[in-house]
């Protein structure tokens, strides 16, 4: 007997495995898919020539008017044998300045490989390459392109997602990022969403004497036209923006940034990119950007939530510790990032009644307005009524005896994300009438009450008239089930008090009044009982000096 007394007092955890805890740790092997196709048939310029093209072989001579249409690929990477059918996407975008590299890069795949080892289902991408330095409007229509190919990235899955539902990903959280020119696109992703953002040059433009063509809208150029391009989130490192003031509200995207003091390519803060080379090209002109800096400036304008990671010898290759590893604190920065702000679910606080009195001791609890559909609640000094792990409710039946009173859960939602635990302390009470001695006028003092304690929420309170007129003043916020106040008896409240009926003989009110109450504080009076009223009988006198709340 004596054991199965202590397992009664022992947490209780409903019967059921929780999801697994994803996104912050290593669970999975990596299956990698290669060279799928997301957009087809994209015009990218062709190479101009001239002395830099010729003796740096890249094509930042570029001539827009001369195009190639190609087609763009990415490789995606599984989780290994995970069998989830909502799984959080992040595309990531190599760097290059927009003149050369490829999703090939080593340390994009391994930034890749190491999100998909979490759970996340991550994909690198190609995106078309080519920029004319030496003039600046031109130089806006490369970060274009790269915003068009980001964005026709992002629409293959959501088309995907609407469709065959190949890769399993939640279209609602897709994120992408990048370093350098990735990081651009990424953050233009985010930002740069309006027709009235785009720079002049984007439209029609002139070339030496030829016509440009409009590069079109942000989602007019690749396939799956018909779905938005706009990622949830997103992630840069050494990235920079055109403008601060693309960034509008604080529901735009959040992100988390990683940027060094010493990126002579990139600025940290703001100013012209390749800023330790371009002095030797002569005749090179490109736009002012804005890095880190001016961007977590802009944020805490707008109350736009982000994390910035800022160093100050990484220099621009931000991320990579040497040829072949990342610094330890990338993949946590980007995938706790993204986990905390956009995936697991949130909720507030658990709904229900944190007194509960002996004469009720069967409550129902409740999580208000979140994504979870798998629940891990834990009683302790109860036992569960309707055990559900799919079920955001839940009923307790609350042992008095028990030393403690508990309840706590934990939210899992569709895409395995585990929430934070929520615990609600219980007090069980023991109801009871507590009668009031008239030894003096204090309603603090415990010598003028039968319980020998002032009044708590399970009791009943009542102030009869034994004695001559009688006045009580409450000088303490107070919280009890019900109050009779007798003729003859003065009750000033001055401080706040609440009548929360939990339980109630048949009949009873939670307010009589035969005498008179003067408040001046708050009067709250509510029951949670079935009857479709609050009962308050009165034939004393009840006169207002502050405010007064009745509920049902």
């Amino acid at each position: 007997m004596r054991i199965l007394l202590l397992l009664l007092f022992l947490p209780l955890s409903l019967i059921g495995q929780p999801p697994i805890d994803r996104y912050q740790v290593d669970l999975f092997g990596v299956t990698e898919t290669n060279d799928i196709t997301f957009s087809t048939g994209v015009p990218q310029p062709n190479e101009g020539g001239g002395f830099y093209e010729f003796i740096t072989g890249l094509p930042l001579n570029v001539e827009e008017y001369n195009t190639t249409p190609v087609d763009l690929k990415m490789d995606i990477f599984h989780p290994t044998g995970d069998t989830l059918q909502k799984r959080p996407l992040v595309i990531v975008c190599f760097g290059g300045g927009f003149l050369s590299g490829s999703k090939d890069h080593w340390s994009i795949r391994l930034i890749c490989q190491n999100l998909a080892k979490r759970g996340y289902v991550a994909a690198a991408i190609d995106y078309r390459l080519g920029m004319n330095i030496f003039d600046s409007d031109l130089a806006n229509r490369a970060v274009y392109r790269g915003l068009q190919d980001a964005r026709a990235a992002v629409r293959f899955f959501r088309a995907d997602a609407a469709n065959a539902d190949i890769y399993k990903v939640d279209p609602d959280h897709i994120f992408i990022g990048g370093h350098s020119s990735g990081g651009f696109m990424a953050l233009h992703n985010a930002y740069l969403d309006l027709e009235i953002e785009r720079p002049l040059s984007t439209y029609e433009w002139v070339q030496d004497g030829e016509i440009i063509p409009d590069q079109e809208c942000i989602d007019c150029v690749g396939d799956n036209v018909g779905y938005s391009g706009h990622a949830n989130a997103i992630f840069s490192l050494a990235g920079a923006l055109g403008f601060t003031s693309f960034m509008e509200s604080s529901s735009d995207p959040k992100v988390v940034m990683f940027h060094s003091t010493d990126d002579d390519t990139v600025p940290y803060d703001s100013g012209g990119p390749f800023s330790s080379i371009l002095w030797l090209v002569v005749g090179s002109d490109l736009p002012d950007v804005y890095g880190s800096l001016p961007i977590s400036e802009q944020a805490d304008i707008l109350g736009l939530p982000y994390d910035f990671f800022s160093y100050t010898n990484r220099g621009h290759d931000v991320h990579e510790s040497s040829g072949s590893a990342l610094y330890s604190d990338i993949i946590p920065g980007i995938s706790d990032w993204f986990f905390d702000e956009e995936i697991k679910p949130v909720y507030e606080s658990i709904s229900g009644d944190s007194i509960v009195c002996s004469n009720g001791l069967s409550q129902s609890y409740e999580l208000d307005n979140g994504e979870g559909i798998y629940f891990d609640w834990i009683v302790e000094g109860g036992t569960i009524s309707n055990p559900s792990n799919y079920s955001d409710q839940v009923t307790i039946l609350w042992n008095q005896a028990s030393p403690n009173h508990s309840l706590k859960v934990t939210p899992y939602n569709q895409m395995d994300a585990k929430g934070d635990e929520l615990e609600l302390s219980i007090d069980v009470q023991q109801n009871d009438i507590n009668n009031y001695l008239h030894i003096n006028s204090d309603w603090s003092d415990l010598n003028n009450w039968s319980l020998t304690h002032a009044p708590i929420a399970c009791e009943d309170v009542t102030i009869n008239n034994d004695i001559l007129p009688f006045e009580i003043t409450l000088t303490e916020q107070t919280e009890i089930n019900s109050l009779f106040v007798d003729s003859d008896i003065d009750l000033t409240i001055n401080q706040e008090l609440t009548i929360y009926q939990k339980s109630a003989l048949a009949n009873n009110s939670a307010l009589s009044l035969s005498g008179k109450i003067t408040n001046e504080s708050i009067l709250t009076i509510y029951s949670n009982s079935t009857e479709d009223a609050v009962k308050v009988q009165s034939t004393g006198i009840l006169t207002n000096g502050g405010e007064i709340y009745i509920k049902k």
